[in-house]
C-alpha cells in the first residue's frame, strides 16, 4: 500500500497509509465509525483503529467525543481532512492516468440551494455527455454551510454567490446579476416593459428568501433606498416564493433566475429602476490546488452557467431583463 513519510516531530515509525485517510475520510463524511465501516465494506473495529492510529501519530484530536452520536471534526480534524481529500484526489488521479482515463475520477461540488435547479441539471447532464467516467456528487446548503463545507473540505467546488466569502477561498466570478421584482401577473405592477422602483415594490406584501445571508443581502437594496416593505412571507426556497407571488400572495425581490423552462405565465420578472447592488455568481474553492476531476466539472459549471442565460435571452417575455454577458 503506498504510503506517506511520516509528519515532522513524530518520533515513532507509524506512516500515513492512503487505507488510513480512506477511513478518516469516510468517518468525517458518514459522522460515525459504524456507518464508516459499512460504506467501505470493512470492519468496524478497522475504522476505529485507523483513526487512534492518526491521533496517535498527529498528537492530536481528530474528531469532538462528546459531541454526541454523530461524531463531529474538531478545527484541527477539519484541516487535516482537507488535506486527506486533496491526498487522495491526487492518488486517483494518478491511478486513473495510468490507466489512460484521464477524464475518469469522482468530485464532490455543492451548490448554494437556490441556484441548484437553476443551473445544477445542466450541470450533470453536461458531466454525463462529455465525462461519462466522471462521477459527480453533489449537495445543496445555504451560503454559510456551502463555507464551512469547502473549509473542511467535505466539497471541492461551490457554485455559489460571492457573499461574505473569506479571502482564503478562491472564486472564479461567472456572471455578475442584478436584483429583479416577481410581481404576480395580473397586478398593476406587471403591466408594460418598463422597470419598476424599488419604491413601488416596497408598497406591496413582500415574499423574503429566508436562508443565512440572502436575507440581509435581498433586503439591502431596499435599506440603500431608505425603504422598509412589509415582510408578510418567508421562504426558504425559490420554488416557493415563486409559487407564492403566483398565487398572488405579494412579490419577491430576487437575484437567482429560473430556467426558460421553468418559467410561469404566472409570474412576470421586472427589471428594477434603480442601479443598486450586482451580485458576482462564482466558482469558489478552498485552496490552491484542484484535481483534475474538478478542473473538468468546473469546465461544465461554465458552459451550464452560459448555457443557461442563453436560453434565457432568447424568448425574453416582456418585463424580463437580459441575461449579462459572463466576464
Amino acid at each position: 500500500m503506498p504510503s506517506l513519510p511520516p509528519s515532522s516531530g513524530s518520533s515513532g515509525s507509524s506512516r500515513v497509509s492512503l487505507r488510513l485517510l480512506r477511513y478518516f475520510a469516510a468517518t468525517a463524511e458518514t459522522g460515525s465509525t459504524t456507518a464508516a465501516a459499512r460504506l467501505l465494506n470493512v470492519s468496524q473495529p478497522s475504522i476505529s483503529v485507523a483513526i487512534r492510529e492518526l491521533e496517535a501519530l498527529f498528537d492530536d484530536a481528530l474528531f469532538a467525543r462528546d459531541a454526541g452520536t454523530k461524531l463531529a471534526l474538531t478545527r484541527f480534524g477539519a484541516r487535516k481532512l482537507a488535506q486527506a481529500r486533496q491526498i487522495l484526489g491526487a492518488a486517483t488521479a494518478f491511478e486513473i492516468d495510468k490507466r489512460g482515463e484521464g477524464d475518469a475520477g469522482e468530485v464532490r461540488i455543492g451548490v448554494f440551494r437556490t441556484l441548484a435547479p437553476a443551473y445544477l441539471p445542466a450541470v450533470l447532464r453536461l458531466a454525463r455527455e462529455r465525462y461519462p467516467r466522471l462521477a459527480v456528487r453533489f449537495v445543496e446548503g445555504d451560503l454559510a454551510q456551502l463555507e464551512d463545507w469547502l473549509h473542511s473540505g467535505q466539497i471541492e467546488l461551490a457554485l455559489t454567490y460571492d457573499v461574505g466569502l473569506p479571502a482564503e477561498i478562491g472564486r472564479e466570478v461567472l456572471a455578475e446579476l442584478r436584483p429583479y421584482g416577481l410581481v404576480p401577473a395580473a397586478s398593476k405592477l406587471a403591466r408594460g416593459k418598463a422597470a419598476i422602483s424599488l419604491q413601488a415594490l416596497a408598497r406591496e406584501p413582500l415574499i423574503l428568501i429566508d436562508l443565512p445571508h440572502s436575507r440581509e443581502f435581498l433586503m439591502a437594496p431596499f435599506w440603500q433606498f431608505g425603504l422598509q416593505p412589509e415582510v408578510r412571507y418567508r421562504a426558504t426556497s425559490l420554488e416557493l416564493a415563486r409559487s407564492m407571488v403566483a398565487n398572488g400572495l405579494g412579490c419577491a425581490l430576487l437575484i437567482t433566475q429560473v430556467p426558460a423552462s421553468g418559467q410561469s405565465a404566472s409570474v412576470v420578472e421586472k427589471p428594477i429602476l434603480e442601479e443598486t447592488v450586482r451580485q458576482p455568481l462564482v466558482i469558489a474553492q478552498a485552496g490552491t490546488g484542484q484535481t483534475r476531476a474538478a478542473a473538468l466539472l468546473a469546465e461544465c459549471v461554465r458552459e451550464a452557467v452560459s448555457e443557461t442565460m442563453a436560453a434565457r435571452a432568447i424568448p425574453r417575455k416582456a418585463g424580463t431583463a437580459p441575461a449579462r454577458k459572463l466576464r
